[in-house]
């Protein structure tokens, strides 16, 4: 057990020397880099603390499957160390991700707005959402659509229906490279309902959630295949969330204001891989298996 354990120790001394060259001033590398990490050189020292009771451990197996995973990991790292200037698959995924689904959110939102007249759609900040300025999409208090938000919201749905199989999968996947180049895997597609300021937050939590159940019973009456489009889990991406008054686009201040946060925004969640194998296994199930 001692030999095992000194083994342990010198595994771990060996990582942090690994994090110790990488780590430099966030003034000579990108903040993001270094962010990142501060917080594995966190999370090694963090497990530096937890030796002894590694060691201690009653079970032999603990600390033999504990050292195999570490040599593992200093494997990995020192192959790093040996190449230095090779990309990081993880952020180069990722980032081509995050680009993929910029444009395909600005591409729903210029189909959307040449389809509907009068609809005031807009990517949110973080290219992660389409946010619907209600405008008259639901009346104060009400969980059900007007008339015209009806209307736009079936209209949406077809829009939603053609474009979706890039990127899901399911019975109704069909991947395309051309139209998704980062290899995007939706994991879910929200339809967060929001509300004004009228009323307590309780009140408003749950009636955000009901309008969100309103627009998606309304859309999958509309195209009832959108449950087909599926995550890897084999879940239906399409959900809903209520988000109560928290989250305004306009000042409530005015009756404008608090009728385009009477609204209904469209959040595309993707797959974010949590080692590197999970990048193939991405690829793999958008193709078929067929790369």
């Amino acid at each position: 057990m001692a030999d095992m354990t000194v083994s342990f120790l010198f595994i771990l001394m060996i990582l942090l020397a690994f994090f110790a060259s990488q780590f430099h001033s966030e003034d000579t590398v990108p903040r993001a880099e270094y962010d990142r990490l501060r917080i594995e050189k966190e999370a090694i020292e963090s497990v530096l603390m937890e030796v002894g009771e590694i060691v201690d451990a009653d079970d032999p197996t603990e600390v033999v499957a504990k050292v195999q995973a570490m040599k593992d990991e200093l494997e990995r790292l020192m192959r790093r160390l040996n190449a230095p200037d090779a990309p990081n698959q993880m952020e180069l995924y990722n980032s081509a991700v995050a680009e993929t689904r910029k444009n395909l959110l600005t591409s729903l939102k210029n189909r959307i707005n040449q389809q509907i007249p009068d609809v005031n759609v807009s990517v949110s900040a973080n290219f992660d959402a389409l946010q619907f300025k209600g405008d008259g999409l639901f009346d104060s208090g009400s969980d059900i659509p007007t008339s015209s938000g009806r209307s736009r919201m079936r209209q949406i749905a077809a829009i939603l229906d053609a474009n979706l199989s890039c990127y899901s999968l399911g019975p109704r996947t069909a991947f395309d490279q051309a139209c998704n180049p980062g290899y995007a895997l939706v994991d879910a597609l929200q339809v967060e309902g929001h509300t004004d300021n009228v009323g307590g937050d309780d009140l408003n939590m749950n009636l955000s959630a009901r309008r969100a159940a309103s627009i998606y019973s309304l859309m999958t009456e509309q195209k009832p295949d959108l449950v087909l489009y599926q995550n890897r889990e084999a879940q239906p991406v399409l959900s809903v969330a209520g988000f109560g008054k928290g989250r305004p686009m306009q000042d409530n201040q005015t009756k404008a204001g608090q009728d385009a946060n009477r609204r209904i925004d469209l959040r595309f969640i993707m797959v974010v891989p949590a080692k590197e194998a999970d990048i193939d296994s991405i690829k793999s199930a958008l193709t078929g298996g067929a790369r």
